[in-house]
């Protein structure tokens, strides 16, 4: 029987397969051979959905990267009642994800992509660094603009500013994520996410 052939399904292969070997090992590092060996196609398949490797690392940032900050950061902020609560959940969850990955192929060893690609691209490209940009914004917004609705309640304080707040814990997530690659160690993981609990904590009415 021929095989019937699924544009889609093979064009989603070549993204997981990307994915996971710019995630290992850099963008600028990342093989196309290891790719199409990965995904289980040619090399004339990829370049039938990807002009080049920087299209490539583009649909990774577009259709991988940003959904997941969009998993973690704004949907779980957009409709919350209490922000703070929001966030006390979306840490907890976060140091749950880390702390039953492998550590060999997960966030331990290899940090966050969108920082990683941040990092090493942004300085290099145009297109990487525009699309890091609104990565980022998305995820500053989704905390800034829910911390303003909870003022708006009282849920928050009213002497804070949501979008420093914001920037501070974006900070926190993304910086530890950088320096956690280098020491690998769950225990710096957990005091990061410690710290920003207790900052988190602070941002509630006495």
């Amino acid at each position: 029987m021929p095989r019937v052939r699924d544009p889609k399904r093979t064009r989603r292969k070549v993204l997981e397969a990307s994915y996971r070997e710019f995630y290992r090992h850099g963008f600028q590092g990342g093989s196309i051979n290891r790719i199409v060996t990965a995904a289980g196609i040619t090399k004339g398949a990829l370049f039938h959905h990807f002009a080049g490797k920087n299209e490539l690392g583009y649909a990774v940032l577009d259709e991988f990267l940003t959904p997941a900050v969009k998993n973690w950061w704004v949907e779980p902020l957009q409709d919350a009642g209490d922000p703070v609560q929001a966030l006390r959940n979306i840490l907890k969850r976060f140091l749950k994800r880390i702390e039953e990955e492998d550590p060999k192929a997960g966030f331990l060893f290899n940090g966050c992509p969108i920082c990683n690609f941040a990092v090493e691209m942004s300085p290099l490209d145009e297109g990487f660094r525009e699309r890091l940009g609104t990565i980022y914004d998305t995820w500053h917004c989704a905390i800034s603009e829910a911390l303003e609705r909870g003022q708006a309640t009282a849920v928050v304080r009213s002497d804070i500013d949501p979008t420093a707040e914001a920037s501070f814990l974006v900070s926190i997530m993304a910086g530890s994520a950088s320096v956690g690659k280098v020491t690998q160690q769950m225990a710096f993981f957990r005091n990061c996410i410690k710290v920003a609990q207790t900052h988190v904590e602070s941002l509630v009415p006495s």
